[in-house]
């Protein structure tokens, strides 16, 4: 059973929730209340932002969640919404491990895709986020066929 947190939204109550717990804590206004982003991310839960420099070499920037509420409402009245568009998850007790494609849209045009790796564990009340490592696709790294959605036959 799922713990309830406030209006309607609860801990996963398995690791097939997660991708969609994640979604709807950051979807909405960027400057909305993120109680349930706070609730389902644990206190020391980071975020890690993979990108490429313009000369090619890789790099990273790890951010707390307080970091990246923010960074996210200092963008006032914008509204993202992020979309787990195809995800495979894998868990072994009360740890699970999920691979997913992601869609980002800002005021409905679609702004980024790229693939997320998220952490969790199981806890008392639900599944916790404890990080995710977000990588943008690239031009010269486009998405991997097994996490595109799959096509609509006509």
């Amino acid at each position: 059973m799922a713990q309830a947190l406030h209006a309607g939204c609860a801990l996963p109550s398995g690791p097939k929730g997660i991708p969609a717990a994640i979604d709807a804590a950051i979807t909405g206004p960027a400057d909305k209340d993120r109680a349930y982003m706070k609730a389902l991310f644990i206190p020391e839960a980071r975020m890690m932002f993979v990108s490429m420099g313009t000369d090619g070499t890789p790099s990273h920037t790890i951010r707390t969640l307080g970091d990246w509420m923010a960074r996210v409402k200092a963008r006032g009245h914008a509204m993202p919404e992020e979309k787990q568009v195809k995800f495979h998850i894998e868990s072994y007790g009360n740890i699970a491990q999920s691979w997913s494609s992601y869609a980002l849209h800002s005021d409905g045009k679609q702004i980024v895709r790229g693939i997320n790796s998220i952490q969790a564990i199981k806890e008392a009340g639900g599944w916790r986020v404890t990080g995710i490592m977000v990588r943008a696709k690239w031009a010269t790294a486009p998405l991997p066929r097994e996490y595109l959605p799959r096509r609509r036959q006509a």
